[in-house]
């Protein structure tokens, strides 16, 4: 039975962990790996998550001899709904006894990394264009927009060979893009909306998911981790202020007849 007590408490701490790297919310990584510890029969079964650990045990008050607990670090998180909906059917499938514990096990390692990261980038790149339609702007407005929307795109091959944060990478990516908006009304006067670009190229970096999944923890009763969130989306829009703020105080300096 030991074998079989460690190999859902393994298969809980991969779900757990996928999840939490998946930015899926917390309640539902808590939920998730109770419901597969629970499978066990033992009575003690234990879990806790916030934004960057994972707490597991697994015990019994009577079987004193199983005993099992774990704590799994967080250093990543990328929002990845795909694999929030995988690991949720495999779990499912698991404790509903459609599956065995080494098949949910085997089924969540093959879960691979996506490798649709970069072409997010160049979806965002069409979003700041669909944005700016949405915005009510014109032609010239939409090609001002693609034309910053490619700049920021390529500071992303430039990120690729430098360490930076999110955050100051936000700082200096929209500090350029503003500059370049200026730099674009100076040069053609009267013919786009910089206001309306700026705001097409802040909306696909926007912390939309943190700051509702923060607020779906806060109704679920999970504070902390709500509190955890929304602090990673008010980090966002931080990050964004300060790099409008810094192309502002710039653009007086390079532009000193721009209002």
């Amino acid at each position: 039975m030991r074998i079989f007590y460690k190999k859902v408490f393994k298969l809980a701490r991969l779900a757990g962990k996928i999840l939490l790297e998946s930015n899926a919310e917390e309640h539902r990584v808590e939920d998730t790996t109770l419901r597969i510890l629970q499978t066990t029969g033992l009575d003690s079964p234990s879990t806790y998550s916030n934004t960057t650990g994972l707490f597991l045990s697994l015990t019994d008050t009577e079987l004193i001899e199983y005993s099992f607990s774990d704590i799994v670090r967080i250093n990543q998180r990328r929002n990845n709904i795909q694999h929030i909906v995988k690991v949720n059917d495999i779990s499912r499938a698991y404790v509903a006894g459609e599956i065995s514990v080494d098949q949910a096990y085997n089924e969540l390692k093959n879960i691979q990394p996506d490798n649709y990261g970069f072409l997010v980038k160049y979806i965002n790149l069409g979003l700041i264009v669909l944005f700016v339609i949405l915005f009510g702007g014109n032609a010239s407005d939409m090609l001002a927009a693609f034309f910053v929307g490619a700049v920021l795109l390529g500071l992303e091959y430039w990120r690729k060979t430098t360490y930076l944060t999110d955050f100051f990478f936000n700082i200096i990516s929209i500090a350029i893009g503003s500059l370049i908006i200026k730099w674009l009304d100076t040069a053609f006067p009267a013919t786009i909306h910089p206001i309306l670009i700026l705001g097409a190229i802040i909306m696909p970096t926007y912390p939309v998911a943190s700051a509702t999944n923060a607020m779906r923890d806060i109704l679920k009763g999970n504070n902390l981790a709500g509190i955890i969130k929304g602090l990673d989306a008010v980090m966002v829009i931080i990050s964004l202020t300060i790099g409008y703020t810094i192309s502002i105080l710039l653009s007086q300096l390079l532009f000193p007849f721009l209002s």
